[in-house]
């Protein structure tokens, strides 16, 4: 009997962990970082906290009118962004806790790599907005638009949003769509 619950258990154990977690995630190219939301949406024009390592602490980065992330300037609305895109106020990188309570904190570039940020915190404060619109890529030849940078082996495909490649007269790839 008990081989069997420790059978049914690793059974269970097995099938629960083999499911996906599905959040955001950091991405990258050749103009810069943006955030894709686990919903398919990108920040847009808007600042957006996120928990980059999952450890229950989010930094407020700020992305521009293309999804990306600034780094070492100040914002439109007259704020300070690290290296990182994390938001500076006095020096103090600001972070907001997974129990909702905004803080201050110093903290080091051993903490603070936007190499590895796969997660994000969906509650926001008043002074984040939720400005948010799906980005897509676009070659410069084409008619469709993309969800993926890698199908129809663009070449240097562009990224825009979603309401600007429909502009254009760009319609949905149906391979990725």
């Amino acid at each position: 009997m008990k081989k069997v619950k420790l059978l049914f258990a690793a059974a269970v154990l097995s099938i629960t962990m083999s499911f996906s977690a599905f959040a955001g995630q950091w991405n990258q190219d050749a103009k810069g970082w943006w955030y894709q939301n686990d919903d398919g949406t990108y920040p847009v024009s808007s600042w957006q906290w996120i928990d980059g390592n999952a450890d229950g602490v989010s930094e407020c980065y700020y992305f521009n009118e293309s999804g990306y992330c600034l780094t070492n300037t100040t914002t439109p609305d007259g704020k300070t962004v690290d290296a990182n895109g994390a938001l500076v106020i006095s020096g103090t990188v600001q972070i907001k806790t997974a129990a909702n309570s905004p803080t201050n904190t110093t903290t080091s570039n051993s903490n603070t790599e936007t190499a590895a940020q796969p997660a994000r915190d969906t509650s926001q404060s008043t002074a984040v907005s939720n400005n948010k619109e799906r980005m897509v890529w676009v070659s410069r030849t084409g008619t469709k638009y993309h969800s993926n940078p890698n199908c129809s082996n663009m070449k240097s495909p562009a990224h825009m949003t979603q309401s600007d490649a429909e502009a254009l007269g760009r319609t949905p790839c149906s391979k990725c769509y």
